[in-house]
């Protein structure tokens, strides 16, 4: 009974994202329309509720983890619809996690380290990047690497923290390798061009791992 409520106290916060990143989207002209989003988002903030009832219980830490489940979906969706990350958002989220984390297992120490860590690294890709872009004449579409996947990031660092921060950051590399693998094989499919001037979002997948390690931490 206790997770069919939690699943839906999710579904309900599922429909305040949506309510939300339409707002904060509002009519921006490169906005793509996913007309299966406001569905998909509530089932999968149920689900994710559910989950954390029955690894966590009824505590701290699951009211936690649970609201860092929202800042993940809204980014989630914001960078997938309009290659959007909002720091007005990540950054109070990532500074009351690092307060939070001195009440939850993990530690205030290895919560911090975490966004620390993550925070030199993916700074560093983003600095590489953008050299490299800007060496080599690309002119890739939206930038190689944006400013918002460093918060996002550090964020994610803070809530998985020492050490899983690690293959976190290596794990969303790979993974949206492999999303860039399949996009360019559709895309030829279709144009019978290679686009490798295109960028696909890192926010999808830097939400994807960072929420199942923060759940399922290694």
């Amino acid at each position: 009974m206790e997770m069919i409520l939690a699943a839906l106290i999710g579904g309900m916060a599922g429909v305040a994202i949506n309510w939300l990143a339409d707002w904060m989207l509002g009519t921006s002209p490169t906005k793509i329309t996913l007309t299966w989003r406001p569905w998909a988002v509530v089932v999968i903030a149920a689900i994710a509720f559910a989950i954390l009832w029955t690894r966590f219980g009824t505590t701290l830490q699951t009211f936690c983890l649970a609201i860092y489940t929202l800042i993940f979906l809204h980014t989630l969706v914001t960078d997938l619809e309009d290659r959007a990350v909002f720091p007005i958002v990540l950054v109070p989220a990532t500074l009351v996690a690092i307060v939070v984390s001195a009440f939850l297992p993990m530690g205030l120490v290895r919560s911090l380290l975490g966004g620390v860590v993550a925070f030199v690294i993916v700074f560093g890709i983003y600095i590489s990047a953008g050299l490299y872009a800007r060496l080599r004449k690309l002119n890739i579409q939206g930038g190689a690497f944006g400013r918002g996947d460093v918060y996002l990031a550090t964020f994610m660092g803070v809530v998985v923290g020492f050490p899983t921060v690690f293959p976190a950051i290596v794990y969303t590399i790979f993974l949206a390798g492999a999303g860039f693998a399949v996009f360019l094989i559709y895309q030829f499919i279709q144009t019978r061009k290679l686009l490798l001037n295109a960028a696909l979002p890192y926010g999808p997948f830097f939400c994807l791992v960072g929420w199942v390690l923060m759940v399922f931490p290694i």
